[in-house]
């Protein structure tokens, strides 16, 4: 861990949670305040929103963010099952979060200028659309989810700095979408940091998120921790190069060493250019960027044709990758663009404007809304 927690973040918290009865809702929210609450005073609050099934819960945020010094909220929806993406529905639901947002600050010292939404699935979906059209939110926090469409029909841009934490598993389905989302949201001037979870698909890391734990701190005026730094770069380098070339790359994207003022990410960056140049390093690290281009190919395709050169592509570095261990990371990318042409195959020759390419979400996927893509 290479950030000094000015607020204390445990796995076990004492913090509770106590139901709220709010009007609109068919069921309580769940408030959970900090052990040194006091409500004369101002608290940075997190409200999180659960996924399709699910009933409003504190428990994951609550072990992110620590027991002190957060508001934290377990929201849900004005409707059942999946979210139907649409002006007046958007309106509805942020009706519900300002409703909570200005009777906590009324009654708990809620800070409205330090108010952050978060969820898991469709509840990271949502997220997504409730940062981009209320703007009076501080950042967000998209887990399991990523960027379908934009909440109005030109978003605006953010102010710098804003911050955004992407959390997804590598395999699954949404990967791309978070990688858009990342891509989307970088565009408007939010500060992304994007935590992949190896080896996952559409679940939330046992153990917990080491990244969302630190993004959290920073955003309670946490400071990052120079000799932590030190010290577990130095344990990083100790390994051999392909290991350590590895390690840095999941390393780069932590919140922080990205945190702005900090020169670790020019020296973390540094160190990965002169390791692909060790020829232990080198194929490894050609594979990856090509491997990088592709997913940039994918998120990008809007056509069947454009979709059809990216599998081609695919299965061609697939096969180049060889014995290498991204071989089959590259094949599972290839399987998930074939089912897209699968599913989009009766689609007629693309016409002058093309219909979008629909992603095969399955019926049931703990959340995720009803593709708008999808006619």
């Amino acid at each position: 861990m290479i950030l000094r927690l000015l607020a204390s973040v445990a796995l076990a918290v004492a913090a509770r949670g106590e139901d709220l009865t709010v009007e609109g809702l068919p069921v309580p929210v769940e408030v959970s305040l900090p052990e040194n609450h006091d409500p004369a005073k101002k608290w940075p609050a997190v409200f999180y929103y659960h996924g399709s099934g699910g009933r409003p819960s504190t428990k994951m945020i609550r072990q992110h963010a620590g027991a002190k010094d957060w508001i934290v909220v377990g929201m849900t929806y004005t409707f059942d099952g999946a979210f139907t993406q649409t002006p007046e529905n958007l309106e509805k639901e942020l009706v519900i979060l300002r409703r909570v947002r200005d009777r906590l600050a009324k009654e708990q010292g809620l800070d409205p200028k330090r108010l952050y939404v978060s969820g898991f699935s469709q509840g990271g979906w949502v997220s997504g659309l409730f940062f981009q059209a209320e703007r009076s939110l501080a950042g967000a926090v998209i887990l399991g989810a990523g960027h379908l469409r934009e909440a109005a029909p030109k978003t605006a841009a953010f102010p710098p700095g804003t911050p955004l934490f992407v959390g997804v598993g590598r395999l699954d389905g949404n990967y791309p979408f978070a990688l858009k989302a990342r891509l989307f949201y970088g565009k408007l001037g939010v500060t992304v940091n994007m935590e992949t979870w190896q080896d996952l698909k559409h679940e939330f890391p046992t153990g917990g998120s080491p990244g969302l734990k630190e993004w959290f701190a920073l955003r309670n005026s946490g400071k990052p921790d120079a000799d932590a730094f030190e010290s577990e770069f130095a344990e990083i380098g100790k390994l051999q190069p392909l290991d350590q070339w590895w390690k840095l790359l999941e390393f780069r994207e932590r919140p922080s060493v990205t945190a702005p003022g900090q020169p670790w990410k020019e020296t973390v960056a540094k160190r990965i250019v002169e390791l692909e140049a060790d020829p232990a390093v080198a194929p490894e690290a050609k594979i990856f960027k090509r491997h990088r281009q592709l997913l940039a190919d994918e998120i990008n395709a809007k056509t069947l044709p454009e979709l059809v050169k990216v599998n081609n592509a695919y299965v061609q570095l697939a096969q180049q990758a060889g014995a290498s261990p991204q071989a089959a990371l590259v094949v599972v990318d290839a399987q998930r663009v074939a089912k897209l042409l699968e599913v989009n195959k009766d689609q007629a020759p693309p016409p002058e404007a093309p219909k979008p390419i629909a992603p095969p979400f399955p019926k049931q996927d703990r959340g995720i809304p009803r593709n708008p893509l999808v006619r």
